[in-house]
């Protein structure tokens, strides 16, 4: 082999969030989403669709929720406790919810609780807190399938969820990707 150069060659691809989903089978920021009636989570894999999207209804998170889940696990961060401390702190100017707690409540705004075709979640992806959230915030989030990848040796496959979590002005104060493993089908009967 010597004197023979190996080399890989890149290429960009410019082209609109629609065509990128399109020739990735991933979904991109911006592309088309599609709501329907039938929250995606009592979508079998083989139902289930690039784009399909949850939007839920608003929480709003009040100081009694970042007092109980700084008591119930023990994080005390200054930030979410002390109220002097953290208007001193020049990213948030007062008390503000746990990036945590903002995650486990969006959890509670897009799931569905009855037994379906979402077997587990076994994830989550990328995690970035943005904006802060204080008491008294409004929080919502949207749910899209970014990616389905089904397993050839079971009867189930990963779906790879796009959640942009925002506040009541629409700005984004968290995004990360949740991982489940979907059943290939499902009976609901």
């Amino acid at each position: 082999m010597r004197g023979v150069l190996h080399h890989m060659q890149r290429t960009a691809v410019q082209a609109s969030p629609d065509q990128l989903t399109a020739i990735t089978g991933r979904w991109t920021t911006g592309a088309a989403r599609t709501e329907s009636q039938v929250h995606p989570f009592r979508k079998s894999l083989a139902e289930l669709r690039i784009g399909d999207t949850i939007a839920s209804a608003p929480r709003t998170v009040s100081l009694a929720d970042i007092d109980h889940f700084s008591e119930f696990t023990g994080d005390t961060f200054y930030a979410h406790t002390d109220p002097e401390a953290a208007a001193r702190n020049p990213l948030f100017g007062g008390i503000v919810a746990h990036g945590y707690l903002v995650v486990s409540l969006a959890a509670g705004l897009f799931v569905d609780p009855a037994p379906g075709p979402v077997l587990a979640n076994f994830g989550v992806d990328s995690l970035r807190f943005l904006t802060p959230v204080k008491a008294g915030d409004s929080i919502a989030v949207t749910l899209t399938v970014k990616q389905i990848t089904p397993r050839s040796n079971a009867d189930y496959g990963e779906v790879r969820w796009d959640a942009v979590v925002t506040n009541q002005d629409g700005a984004p104060v968290a995004t990360y990707d949740v991982l489940t493993l979907v059943a290939k089908t499902w009976d609901a009967s």
